[in-house]
């Protein structure tokens, strides 16, 4: 799987970076009876402006689709953490949506 981080100014230490790198793992590993190339992670961290709170964006693109979590909260770690739980879930949605389909089709 490809990937890509934008860090928009957001310092990311070394645990934090690891951290990252381990989830992005975690994710080529569940997908990984795909192509490699078939899957493209697009991260972006950010902080608003008027609550301070930070943020993380995952938009992975595979196959055909897009799946898309975005969280939020005061710690950036915690922001990172959340969001990769959103994306595991909605990939095992997705997951289902189309094996049902194939099983259906």
């Amino acid at each position: 799987m490809r990937y890509e981080i934008m860090k928009n100014g957001i310092r990311v230490d070394g645990t934090l970076e690891k951290a990252i790198q381990h989830k992005i793992e975690k994710l080529t590993e569940r997908l990984k009876r795909y192509h490699p190339e078939v899957a493209h992670l697009e991260m972006r961290l950010g902080q608003e402006e008027k609550n301070k709170e930070f943020e993380c964006s995952l938009q992975l693109k595979a196959f055909r689709d897009s799946l898309h979590s975005q969280k939020s909260s005061p710690e950036l770690r915690v922001a990172v953490d959340k969001s990769f739980e959103a994306m595991f879930k909605e990939l095992e949605t997705y997951r289902a949506k189309l094996n049902k389909n194939l099983a259906h089709g």
